[in-house]
């Protein structure tokens, strides 16, 4: 909101609503800068993070340089030791939170609103409580590790991923937290990736290579969606999935995968109809669901992101079909400067477009703000 607001304001400038000795005062209410308390805030995020990263890295680091030099039991304890100092310091963190938060309640309804707000800000945003989770997530992978190494319980490596992607489901629900959430959805794909590589073997005739980047593309899609659609319910786990980050890494995934798809069935495709009848459907598809991305995200949920994505992948595709058939004609140099002029013309084209779509989407959350704030 605030950077629609800033956009606003700039445009307001352009179009000489706002003199110019009054713009920065005006970009100061739309964007003010951070206090001396916010800073502090965010440097005491950043090095609480890390240092539940870097302890969680340095126990599994430890664990496997002192391998033959600890027993059994010493692994056991280290792990589980660590883990339960996690579990324990988000039991006792959390309920003196919400301790201090209903002891600080005011009789206002306002500042009972403005408690609550900051409250469910903590609770699943970037808060202590949630580091010691994702400490705890991290200590769970090294345990489950540790007992397939110990006991060779699992032959197979996406195995570990898959389970340990489950284990901590409950813990990232719990958080609601973004960082948390992206561990499961990135433990889901090497699992995804680490199962189709163990047996590629044995499905080789069912899965094809295009095949499997069509599963990625599609899982990652259906992981985006489910965050989208989760976010928008009214329901009361509403706020555990609002997570911006998964979105937008989900999203960038999927279309990366369609993106290499199409460029593979651009390269693929053959003229003889028998013989690339299966690489059409995959065409299709692509087409499909950058048509249903482009309509939602342009129409019923403006965002300049997806739109962003969507464009770059339809231009690789136009630049991939040019060049396969720019580059097989007989005057390669003519065909790298016509490619070169492509480029630069539908990069300069999506940022204009993207630039009025800018515009035009601050101008309508603000007129949907003025309509709220009169009602």
């Amino acid at each position: 909101m605030m950077t629609q607001k800033r956009s606003l304001i700039w445009q307001w400038f352009v179009d000489d609503k706002i003199e110019p000795g009054n713009v920065k005062a005006a970009m100061l209410v739309a964007y003010p800068h951070p206090t001396a308390n916010e800073w502090q805030l965010l440097i005491a995020n950043i090095l609480l993070y890390l240092g539940v990263l870097l302890l969680s890295a340095g126990v599994i680091f430890f664990m496997a340089f002192n391998w033959d030099a600890l027993s059994h039991l010493n692994k056991f304890a280290i792990v589980e030791a660590i883990f339960s100092l996690f579990i324990g310091g988000f039991y006792l963190v959390n309920n003196a939170q919400k301790k201090h938060h209903s002891l600080s309640s005011l009789p206002s309804t306002h500042n009972q609103d403005s408690q609550h707000n900051q409250h469910i800000q903590q609770t699943y945003g970037w808060s202590l409580p949630n580091a010691m989770l994702l400490g705890a997530s991290i200590m769970l992978g090294a345990l489950l590790a540790l007992v397939g190494q110990t006991y060779q319980t699992g032959a197979d490596p996406w195995q570990l991923f898959a389970i340990w992607a489950v284990v901590i489901l409950p813990l990232a629900y719990i958080a609601g937290f973004d960082l948390l959430w992206l561990l499961v959805v990135v433990l889901l794909n090497v699992s995804l990736g680490l199962y189709l590589q163990s047996f590629a073997s044995v499905f080789s005739f069912l899965l094809e290579d295009i095949q499997q980047i069509a599963i990625f593309g599609l899982a990652n899609l259906a992981i985006h969606l489910l965050f989208t659609l989760a976010k928008r319910w009214q329901w009361r786990g509403q706020l555990r999935f609002n997570c911006p980050m998964v979105e937008a890494t989900s999203l960038l995934a999927s279309l990366s995968a369609f993106t290499w798809l199409i460029v593979w069935v651009i390269f693929d495709f053959s003229y003889d109809y028998d013989s690339s009848e299966h690489v059409i459907y995959y065409a299709l598809l692509y087409l499909a669901i950058l048509t249903s991305l482009f309509v939602w995200y342009r129409y019923r949920s403006p965002a300049l992101y997806p739109l962003t994505l969507a464009l770059t992948s339809i231009s690789t595709a136009i630049v991939s079909l040019l060049s396969r058939e720019l580059l097989d004609s007989h005057d390669p140099i003519g065909g790298f400067f016509l490619i070169a002029m492509v480029v630069i013309g539908l990069t300069s084209g999506s940022l204009y477009w993207l630039k009025q779509l800018q515009k035009e989407f601050a101008q309508t959350a603000m007129l949907n703000s003025e309509d709220a704030a009169h009602e």
